[in-house]
């Protein structure tokens, strides 16, 4: 890819009267130097320039110091022509700082960047979706890289390489925090990056050299495209810093980077505590207070209003709106909801609607959804159905997130272990980038900003599935290691339970679906490779496409169950393994006294090479259906069933998360549709043609032949154009 225009262009004011010049929005950096030793500049010396465009608006633009004698301030407008600019100094003596003025020439932009030729990211009129600043559209498509700013991710080699593969594939912003990081202590030599820290050990002063290194990165980052939203630091820092000093910290971000083309989050999971806090996990109500405050700063102090957000922790609300007393500071909501699979769809299905449904109204993103292969277990599906399940109940635009790709781990140089001692895992994100999850999200975008998106709505009682989808379990039985129930304040026990079978050979399967109850954490393994991982006992979670994990032959299911006798659940293991073949009969492997168990991990354990004939048989505790536990019950269709959004009378777009046949409803009596099967993995589409709906507006839809996983439905009114007719 060509190199785009440079997010800066620099110049040199001296005494008197200067003329600088630069294009339209591309920022301008102009310096000052002073002729007096100040001690400590940074606290000892308050420097704002305030612009006056053609238009006769002011802005009140902050300086920052740059090193020893140094001032810089950066300044950009859409406006072409003359704009004016006079300095003010804290300390008036400062002839070299206070009272100096000049003029910057703005002329038409020429190039071909989007943050330039469109001008930077806006929220637009409606409050329900992002623009640029001219109102062409813009999908927001994000990637996580919260400690993008250390050493692990080298500059220039690593960390020219990452956005290219972004950029590929349609991702248009990275969220990046500016120093101050989670998961590790303050001053971890982790989060430093090739200059430091950006702060003096203690909090003393700011230090200009690693914001130099920073602009590098967040330069080529605007360079290509790319909108940075700068995380300002993480929640817990409000306890290590004094308010002043957390927003002497944010006047020199907005002194460095306001005039770019940057979107602000002012703290990442701004309501809980540090890791070893007694009072962590929670929703802390008092960080929120303080946090409010500082967002209320970013507003009052940022000349150039980008959006500003804030961005929640995963308890109790998943949204903005939990994070600050005040909404109405708040530019749009940057959610985030659990790290799982089935449990997190139906979080974030419903965190969507809630704050879709609020006021005031605001564009939303689940700025956190489920980590792709964090912990190794949460796999592409998850991502992907995140993505549909979100936009397609009101979001505009999404996050994704690939595990070793936030914390920025180096081939042999992870992160390593958290405060608490645990570790999310070591891949390389040079691997990490190219996990299918981040293409799939990529291929979601591209059917979208199709169509005229910025007028979706969502309409999830459009389309429900033709059956019921969800695995029968009646013919599992409840099995355990022992018929013994520990009291409740017994410690958490994690039990492991395996299963051979074998599969005929010559037969081509064509779905595998697998589902389980058990009390309470559950993680099972086809052939040593995850299948799924789920708590949400009372209803049983479903695991389709699993087909792949399969083999002919000799074939293994194993299962751990953590039992938590604090929950007050009865220990126990319900699983079922359906597997259908083209032909002949379909075959099901579920629990009982068959299933071997054992109460300790063994290396290897999950493999179907294991010897396991010194474990235990399971003993059957109890029939699906018998006391203590009852019937599962059906997950909530509404939330994970069909989603769907569009322009009520000419489009629809539906995500159905089964390869299952769907009804579709409301649709006008006996009216002709163009209909279109998408592939929400490959991005292949077929062609159905033209379907016409019943007198009662209803048509039933087949799923794609040949597949075994989610699938899309796009319906147009047949007087509808676009690239699909």
């Amino acid at each position: 890819m060509k190199s785009r225009s440079s997010p800066v262009s620099t110049a040199t004011s001296r005494n008197g009267a200067a003329a600088h010049s630069t294009q339209a929005n591309v920022p301008v950096e102009l310096s000052l130097t002073t002729r007096i030793v100040y001690a400590d500049p940074c606290n000892q010396v308050v420097l704002d320039v305030v612009c006056t465009d053609p238009e006769g608006f002011e802005r009140r633009v902050p300086a920052f110091c740059a090193g020893g004698k140094i001032w810089k301030f950066r300044y950009a407008s859409p406006l072409p022509g003359t704009h004016t600019y006079r300095t003010e100094c804290s300390v008036t003596a400062d002839v070299d700082l206070h009272g100096k003025t000049g003029e910057i020439k703005v002329r038409s932009y020429r190039g071909k960047n989007p943050l330039y030729a469109h001008g930077p990211v806006q929220v637009a009129a409606n409050k329900r979706h992002f623009e640029h600043a001219d109102g062409t559209p813009f999908f927001w498509l994000g990637d996580t890289w919260w400690m993008g700013l250390c050493h692990r991710l080298k500059w220039p080699q690593g960390f020219k390489q990452l956005p290219a593969n972004r950029v590929k594939k349609g991702y248009n912003v990275v969220q990046i925090i500016a120093g101050l990081y989670p998961d590790m202590h303050a001053f971890d030599p982790r989060g430093a990056n090739e200059a430091g820290f950006p702060w003096e050990e203690g909090y003393a002063h700011i230090r200009p050299e690693y914001f130099d290194a920073a602009d590098k990165k967040l330069a080529h980052l605007v360079s290509q495209g790319i909108t940075p939203c700068i995380v300002g630091a993480w929640g817990y820092f409000i306890s290590w810093m004094t308010p002043d000093q957390l927003k002497a910290h944010w006047r020199y971000l907005i002194a460095r980077y306001g005039a770019w083309p940057v979107i602000w989050c002012t703290a990442g999971e701004a309501n809980l505590p540090w890791y070893l806090a007694k009072n962590f996990p929670e929703d802390d109500r008092t960080m929120v207070k303080s946090w409010t405050e500082i967002m209320r700063y970013v507003r009052a102090t940022d000349p150039y209003h980008r959006p500003i957000s804030i961005h929640p922790t995963a308890i109790n609300r998943y949204t903005s709106r939990n994070a600050t007393e005040d909404e109405s500071l708040l530019d749009f909501d940057l959610m985030q909801c659990s790290h799982a699979q089935n449990e997190a769809i139906a979080i974030m299905t419903k965190a969507v609607r809630e704050t879709y449904a609020a006021t005031p109204r605001m564009p939303i993103i689940n700025g956190e959804p489920c980590y792709e292969m964090l912990g190794g277990t949460i796999t592409a599906p998850w991502p992907r159905h995140a993505f549909w399940s979100c936009v397609l109940n009101g979001a505009m635009g999404h996050t994704y997130g690939g595990n070793g790709i936030w914390q920025c781990n180096q081939p042999g140089i992870p992160h390593g272990a958290s405060p608490h001692g645990g570790n999310y895992g070591n891949t390389p994100w040079q691997e990490a980038m190219n996990y299918s999850g981040s293409a799939q999200c990529a291929i979601g975008k591209k059917l979208i900003t199709r169509f005229d998106w910025t007028k979706f709505e969502p309409h999830s009682e459009w389309a429900s599935y033709v059956k019921d989808v969800w695995l029968p379990l009646t013919d599992a039985k409840w099995i355990w290691n022992s018929k013994v129930n520990p009291p409740k304040d017994a410690p958490a026990k994690r039990s492991y339970f395996r299963n051979i079978f074998t599969l005929p050979k010559g037969r081509k399967i064509i779905n595998a679906r697998l589902r389980f109850a058990g009390t309470t954490h559950v993680e099972a393994q086809i052939n040593g490779a995850s299948a799924g991982v789920g708590w949400e006992w009372k209803t049983g979670p479903q695991f389709n496409d699993r087909s792949h994990l399969l083999k002919p032959g000799r074939n293994v299911l194993s299962i751990w169950c953590e039992h938590r006798p604090a929950s007050g659940d009865r220990p126990g293991l319900l699983a079922c393994l359906e597997i259908r073949f083209a032909s002949g009969p379909t075959q099901r492997i579920v629990t009982d006294n068959s299933w071997k168990t054992w109460s300790k991990k063994i290396s290897g354990w999950d493999a179907f090479e294991y010897d396991d004939r010194g474990w235990n048989n399971a003993t059957v505790v109890g029939n699906y259906g018998s006391k203590p536990w009852g019937k599962i019950n059906s997950p909530d269709m509404s939330l994970h069933g069909p989603q769907s959004a569009g322009i009520p009378g000419k489009l629809r777009v539906i995500y159905v998360p089964h390869a299952e046949s769907i009804i579709v409803r409301d649709l006008a009596s006996s009216t002709e549709h163009k209909a279109i099967h998408f592939d929400p993995v490959t991005g292949k589409e077929h062609k159905i043609g033209v379907i016409k709906s019943g007198a009662n507006g209803i048509w039933k839809c087949a799923a794609p032949a040949g597949i075994d996983h989610d699938w899309v439905l796009v319906l147009e009114g047949k007087s509808c154009t676009s690239e699909f007719s």
